[in-house]
């Protein structure tokens, strides 16, 4: 298992003598960067060394992909500069959270949107299967979108597109704070990556906390998942906090055992 930290070029340096495996930036940010910006970040990340396999924060809401406004045209051409940005970088993942662009608007039904989203993701999946490149569908709380809100909403969507560079996230911060059952993890079955934060303030996991990890990691390895999970979270000292989780997630995952489920 590979433990990373989303965030920006410039916590690249620190995740890395803190000990994450891997940085998680955001796919949008990236692609607004100006071509010197862009080259700034490649010299950062060869100079640093740490990989970055994993991007989030794919779709811009400038860009939605439901509802009158939607414009395949224009989400191909982003996805196109996009993608290519991230080849640069050796990302394989990005993830497909986007709550802003894949909202439904007022006045669309939920079944025309769900009509457009599953369009909408099969242009995406095209796209990153010609570079490379698998999608991670996002579950979002409804507080973030109304989209695509459980684990279960997720693995349907990915059902329907029905595309292998096309796969499904889970979020413990997502997952718990709207109440979803841990056992659908395993009702589910698959996972292509893993974000963990605390329910409480979105918070790294730290110990004394109240939320439910244990049985979060052993559903995870009751499912065989052995890739990638990314801390995505708030803190208020990086260098302490983020050595403190990165500690405390290894060792409950190292204990994590499905056979007590």
């Amino acid at each position: 298992m590979l433990f990373g930290i989303c965030g920006k070029i410039d916590l690249m340096a620190d995740a890395k003598a803190v000990g994450f495996d891997y940085l998680e930036m955001a796919v949008s940010t990236l692609a607004a960067l100006n071509e010197d910006e862009f080259v700034e970040v490649q010299k950062t990340a060869r100079e640093v060394g740490l990989p970055t396999p994993v991007c989030n924060g794919l779709i811009p809401g400038t860009i939605p992909l439901i509802g009158d406004e939607r414009d395949p045209e224009k989400l191909e051409k982003y996805l196109r500069h996009a993608f290519g940005r991230l080849n640069k970088l050796g990302v394989q993942i990005a993830v497909f959270g986007s709550g802003a662009a894949r909202k439904c608007p007022e006045g669309v039904s939920y079944t025309e949107a769900w009509r457009q989203l599953v369009e909408s993701t099969k242009i995406i999946g095209r796209i990153a299967q010609e570079y490379g490149i698998t999608i991670v569908i996002e579950p979002l709380q409804r507080r973030e979108c109304n989209m695509i809100n459980s684990m279960a909403e997720g693995a349907s969507l990915q059902a329907d597109v029905n595309m292998d560079s096309v796969q499904l996230l889970t979020d413990f911060y997502h997952v718990a704070s709207d109440n979803e059952p841990l056992a659908d993890i395993t009702r589910i079955g698959s996972f292509s990556h893993v974000h963990i934060a605390a329910r409480y303030e979105r918070r790294y996991p730290m110990p004394g906390q109240p939320d439910d990890y244990t049985q979060f990691f052993a559903r995870l390895k009751a499912t065989g998942y052995d890739a990638h999970m990314s801390v995505e979270g708030r803190c208020d000292d990086f260098l302490t906090e983020g050595k403190v989780s990165l500690r405390y997630i290894k060792e409950l995952w190292d204990k994590a055992d499905p056979s007590v489920l």
